[in-house]
């Protein structure tokens, strides 16, 4: 026999051994390593439950409800689940309708007579359901969770926050999401029913499902029979701050467990009516509206997409998650498959990879395990040889060792933040010496505005946000930071990022003459443009619209000339000076 056909059966073999080791341990196994090996990170300190084909794959708990009582996390624990709260919102809308108490497809000012004139009726409750109101979420007021969350406020004075700004879009024409929509919701749910928002709620849709540890949680603090909530840091948890429940109140108040959870999902399922099959509404169509997806996959409280997994092409998602002061959750369901994954977690983790992990395990397809902090693994390196030893440290472990930590901006973050109260000015060095070699990271630039701004110097605040704009135009948070910093913003990083087929991009690849010596060579590359002088580094270029373009990382504009197809020219265009360059061979 050939030897190179002797090796290949020999390779066959060991892959076939090892494919029957990996078999050996079982899939409830393989998801509970899985999850362990994020508890022992630090990254999930909670509760898990796992369906698969209808039955419980896995169902567990780790960590402690309470640290400093010394009282474990269990599949019991009661969690707040934030914004998972918004599906139930929608379901008890749609109850109310069955009810025949309001019609979702009526204006807001059927109901709520006091609302603004002039959106009463162009807003109706399928916007409010479907986040394509452009009502402005109140939670994204500058400063109003840092300086209100623990206050009470009703819901007419919530909405009043915001109801008298300009709407972000023409209803139904895009996607946002609102917080002040769905609490804008509970309160149609009130004035309709005649009850209080948490009565409404448990009478037409938490009791008829017999969800009986599903509730509105009523105080700042969790109560003690539930999980704390907690903030992690470097070092280890400390008691996450108090929220008023009338703050998030029907967008994010409510609390539960893994197994309500399950059965929650399990109900969205079944798009069929009948106690038999656990049917959340009287009419099957009612469930259908529910979980049909509008603008940006999201339905009524609840996102709706198909994605591939493994060899399944087309895999149905309903799926939503949450995060508050102290807390995170997770719900996918997989209704076509009878699979669920319900995460709830009381340290404010970042679920997202650990629900795409456990995914992968219930298609038997390979889970990416999670990295160690580089932050946990510089901080004694900071406060023994200070900050340019640990950031020196960093950027060689990063080019050396890419595989070993997680490197990502959040972990410089959490880094900067262990010591912004006490020495804001090693935050500052951390955060300066990442973006010196790392320039495109908006997040880190919009801490050092702030951080710098705190220290006094508001040139330095300001410039970290045009820095930003030059790798995120138009981002209304970063236009906002900076005319809030009193500086008028470029009138070049205004536009934002938009799509463009790449056929139209194609178009302008070429060569365009700047000197007899010099050329401005444009490439198409994997549905990117490219820009590059003679002998240079080429850039990215940012599409504006489809003719114009911004030089990632710069105030520089280029804008193409297209006439009936064809690139005749391209003009840069600096501080407003404009110079404008011919395409060779046009």
């Amino acid at each position: 026999m050939h030897p190179w056909r002797r090796n290949s059966w020999f390779a066959l073999a060991l892959a076939l051994a090892l494919a029957s080791s990996a078999q050996a341990q079982s899939r409830p196994d393989r998801a509970e390593a899985y999850l362990r090996s994020f508890h022992d990170l630090r990254r999930f300190n909670g509760a898990a439950l796992i369906v698969d084909e209808g039955a419980i794959l896995f169902e567990g708990a780790f960590g402690h409800a309470d640290f400093a009582g010394g009282i474990a996390n269990s599949e019991a624990t009661r969690f707040r689940i934030a914004s998972l709260t918004k599906q139930f919102t929608a379901a008890l809308i749609l109850r109310l309708e069955e009810e025949g108490l309001l019609l979702v497809d009526d204006p807001v000012g059927r109901y709520i007579e006091e609302y603004p004139a002039e959106n009463a009726d162009r807003i109706t409750l399928h916007h409010l359901l479907t986040h394509t109101s452009g009502l402005p979420s109140y939670t994204d007021i500058p400063g109003f969770m840092e300086s209100s969350a623990a206050t009470p406020l009703s819901p007419g004075e919530i909405l009043a926050l915001t109801w008298n700004e300009p709407l972000s879009f023409e209803p139904g024409t895009d996607f946002e999401y609102s917080n002040s929509g769905y609490v804008l919701l509970g309160w149609i749910a009130e004035r309709v029913s005649g009850m209080s928002y948490p009565e409404a709620l448990r009478t037409y849709v938490l009791e008829p499902r017999e969800l009986t540890n599903t509730d509105y949680d009523h105080g700042p603090v969790p109560r003690e029979d539930h999980a704390g909530g907690y903030t992690r840091d470097l070092t280890g948890y400390r008691p996450a701050r108090p929220i008023d429940p009338s703050v998030p109140y029907s967008a994010g108040m409510l609390y539960s467990t893994v197994g309500d959870l399950a059965r929650w999902g399990s109900a969205l399922s079944h798009a069929h009516a009948g106690d038999a099959s656990g049917a959340l509404f009287r009419d099957s169509t009612t469930l259908a509206r529910m979980i049909a997806p509008d603008l940006e996959s999201y339905a009524y409280g609840i996102g709706v997409r198909t994605r591939d997994i493994g060899y399944d092409e087309d895999v149905r998602l309903i799926e939503h998650s949450g995060g508050s002061f102290g807390f995170s959750s997770f719900l996918r369901v997989f209704p076509d498959h009878r699979r669920l994954i319900a995460l709830l977690d009381n340290t404010s983790s970042n679920l997202g990879p650990i629900v795409e992990g456990l995914t992968n395990v219930l298609w038997g397809v390979e889970a990416v395990p999670p990295k160690p902090s580089i932050a946990e693994r510089l901080l004694p390196i900071i406060e023994s040889g200070g900050v340019e030893a640990a950031m020196s440290r960093y950027d060689n472990w990063r080019r050396t060792r890419p595989d070993e930590y997680d490197y990502s901006p959040r972990q410089l973050m959490l880094l900067a933040d262990h010591f912004r109260e006490e020495d804001p000015a090693t935050s500052i060095m951390i955060l300066e010496a990442y973006v010196a070699s790392t320039p495109e990271a908006p997040m880190i630039r919009f801490a050092l505005s702030e951080l710098h701004e705190q220290a006094g110097d508001v040139e330095a605040a300001a410039a970290h946000i045009e820095a930003a704009l030059t790798y995120a135009p138009g981002v209304p948070r970063l236009l906002t930071r900076l005319t809030d910093l009193g500086v008028e913003p470029n009138p070049v990083l205004l536009p934002p990022i938009i799509p463009v087929e790449p056929e139209a991009l194609a178009v302008l690849a070429g060569e365009y003459r700047i000197d007899p010596a010099t050329t401005l060579t444009v490439t198409l590359e994997e549905g990117v443009l490219m820009v590059g002088r003679t002998g240079e580094e080429a850039f990215r270029l940012l599409p504006q619209s489809p003719a114009a373009f911004l030089l990632q990382g710069s105030a520089v504009q280029l804008v193409f000339e297209v006439q009936e197809g064809v690139a005749h020219a391209v003009s840069i265009v600096e501080a407003g000076q404009r110079l404008t360059f011919p395409r060779i061979g046009s």
